[in-house]
């Protein structure tokens, strides 16, 4: 590899830094490109964070898919789980009922929605739990036992071991006053909640269901759940095709599509917006490598007159432009990287210091805030950066190449 172009633009890069005019313009631009860099990158990890967090608790709330047989099915739904037990990207599927209720204890009321569940393992896998050491679950008892978000205990200053009451509302019975069934429940387990789709629900053994409101021909609704929650509708469809009975299948990608949508979109504009940014400092960084075209004729001349061809001189004043870049953007990088990685100490810093703070103190930021930084993002900004810069540059490289020796030396 030939360096003599980097040699030659890092000397005419040294003489230039003795006029304080253009060297003020320069340190200028390159931190106009961090700042830009910087910018991005903290706002593409926070959208990968909030992605994150959004997955976390939609695909931790919701069925990644739902069957729901109709009387054309002919199938019960312990059938449907047997065809689709070792179905390759379903993980498990479990009867899937869901009830409101009022939550009463210490003369405090809640509306609460309560979920079945028949497998634990797979619901331990689901949520994170606050004591993973203490929960056992077998011999559960199916009217005495629920399992409820941190949020609730929290609201409501009950703990784990506490008993509370459930008020049920049974649609199946004629008369308002023998709709209203109340049951008591022991806390047995707390997970974690991550934000508001999630805060107000509680889980009960499948068994309490069957025992006191749902009978096996009742039960025709059957939740999905799978390893690859973002395929899913190509699994439900091709689960669709195996149980070959007439059935209705949706996914949460039905519900919730647009949610991802509007994030990319957001991206984007946030890309584009940045990115003009970083081009107004390349164009300043341009004009700083005309003017030092415009003063360093005679050195052209002579490299002209030693051998140089237009594509060396062209590279030196590339070279010479894409320096200041390479160095705005590594440092914003460099910087960006740096405070993500180090977020949580930054946060931590900050709720220490300032007691009063709309950032720390708003709701939405200690529910969804996140810094997530992914290589891809680190690389596209990276190399589009270096792409605009040689594009800027561009012209005054080849304004410099174009430049007749001849007509420079004759002035000397």
């Amino acid at each position: 590899m030939n360096f003599l172009p980097f040699l030659i633009a890092r000397r005419l890069h040294l003489k230039e830094n003795k006029n304080y005019t253009v060297l003020l313009i320069s340190i200028l631009s390159k931190i106009g490109i961090s700042i830009s860099i910087f910018a991005l990158i903290i706002s593409f990890s926070a959208l990968n964070g909030f992605q994150t967090l959004l997955n976390k608790t939609i695909l931790s709330t919701f069925p990644h898919g739902i069957i729901q047989l109709t009387d054309k099915s002919l199938l019960k739904w312990q059938d449907i789980i047997h065809e689709l037990k070792m179905f390759p990207g379903i993980t498990y599927s479990e009867p899937y009922i869901v009830s409101n209720g009022l939550l009463v204890i210490k003369n405090k009321v809640k509306p609460i929605e309560i979920k079945s569940f028949s497998n634990i393992e797979c619901l331990k896998k689901t949520f994170s739990f606050s004591d993973n050491k203490n929960i056992l679950f077998k011999n559960i008892r199916p009217n005495h036992e629920i399992i409820l978000s941190s949020y609730l205990l929290k609201h409501l200053s009950i703990k784990k071991g506490d008993w509370i009451k459930i008020f049920f509302l049974n649609k199946n019975d004629n008369y308002i006053a023998s709709q209203i069934r109340s049951f008591s429940f022991k806390i047995i387990g707390v997970f974690q909640s991550n934000g508001i789709l999630d805060a107000n629900i509680g889980y009960v053994s499948f068994d309490f269901f069957k025992k006191f409101f749902y009978t096996d021909n009742k039960i025709d609704t059957i939740e999905l759940h799978m390893s690859d929650p973002f395929n899913a509708d190509k699994i439900v469809l091709n689960a669709a095709k195996k149980i070959s009975k007439p059935i209705l299948a949706y996914t949460w990608i039905d519900s919730y599509k647009y949610i991802y949508h509007d994030i990319k979109k957001i991206k984007t504009i946030l890309y584009l917006g940045l990115f003009f940014l970083v081009i107004i400092s390349c164009f300043s960084i341009s004009s700083i490598s005309l003017m030092t075209i415009s003063k360093k004729t005679r050195e052209i001349a002579i490299l002209r007159s030693m051998g140089a061809n237009n594509f060396l001189i062209q590279l030196i004043f590339l070279y010479y432009g894409l320096r200041s870049i390479i160095i705005g953007n590594l440092i914003g990088l460099f910087i960006g990287i740096v405070t993500i990685l180090n977020s949580k100490k930054i946060i931590f810093f900050l709720e220490k210091k300032f007691t009063y703070n709309i950032l720390i103190d708003n709701i939405y930021y200690n529910n969804f805030f996140l810094l997530k930084i992914n290589i891809s993002d680190v690389i596209i900004i990276f190399t589009s950066t270096i792409i605009i810069g040689i594009m800027t540059n561009y012209y005054p490289a080849y304004y410099a190449s174009k430049i007749n020796p001849s007509k420079i030396l004759k002035q000397y």
